[in-house]
């Protein structure tokens, strides 16, 4: 079965995604060189990586073109990933042993559990690109704050990860994920 909480986190991207108005996709985004569409783009093209580990088909060597994967309608080309990366998500599939760059190897079930972390931090960088708000359930920003404080160091590290923004003691876990991924929760 597919995990549930990224089954959440898929339907929470593709809110934003659908309500994002149509003279808001080239709006900057909070990551740094990107536009609304990029943002776009990039979490489909993470969705097709999902479907060729769960195929077993070779990974590419570079990343695609964002903009060209969003494509002329970047909702139509998110569903259309999503339905084909949903369809070989079978149990074979989420058993499935995958290596990660980070040298560890996990089932795919296993990647999928800790991917709602991906997904939240840029559904919020889609939103605040395009002037909406997104609240995450807590059942779903827990859990990925965990995913979070684990990999974050190793990302930064690596430069894909911006250093962490200072928070009030009282900021809850939605703001303290955002801000240990180098987003700031109350401005941009």
């Amino acid at each position: 079965m597919i995990p549930e909480r990224f089954v959440r986190a898929l339907d929470g991207f593709e809110a934003v995604l659908v309500a994002t108005p149509p003279d808001r996709w080239l709006s900057p985004s909070p990551c740094e060189g990107w536009c609304a569409v990029d943002v776009a783009g990039h979490v489909t093209a993470g969705l097709l990586v999902i479907e060729m580990r769960a195929a077993g088909r070779p990974l590419p060597q570079d990343d695609p073109d964002w903009r060209e994967v969003a494509g002329e309608d970047p909702v139509a080309s998110w569903r259309t990933v999503r339905a084909r990366m949903t369809a070989e998500l079978g149990p074979g599939a989420l058993g499935r042993r995958i290596g990660l760059a980070t040298g560890r190897e996990v089932t795919l079930r296993e990647f999928l559990e800790e991917y709602p972390l991906e997904l939240l931090v840029h559904t919020w960088d889609l939103a605040r690109a395009t002037g909406q708000s997104v609240v995450f359930d807590a059942d779903l920003v827990g859990p990925a704050l965990v995913t979070a404080r684990r990999l974050a160091p190793g990302g930064r590290a690596a430069g894909q990860v911006g250093p962490e923004r200072p928070l009030p003691e009282d900021a809850d876990d939605q703001a303290r994920l955002l801000a240990l991924f180098g987003r700031d929760p109350f401005g941009g």
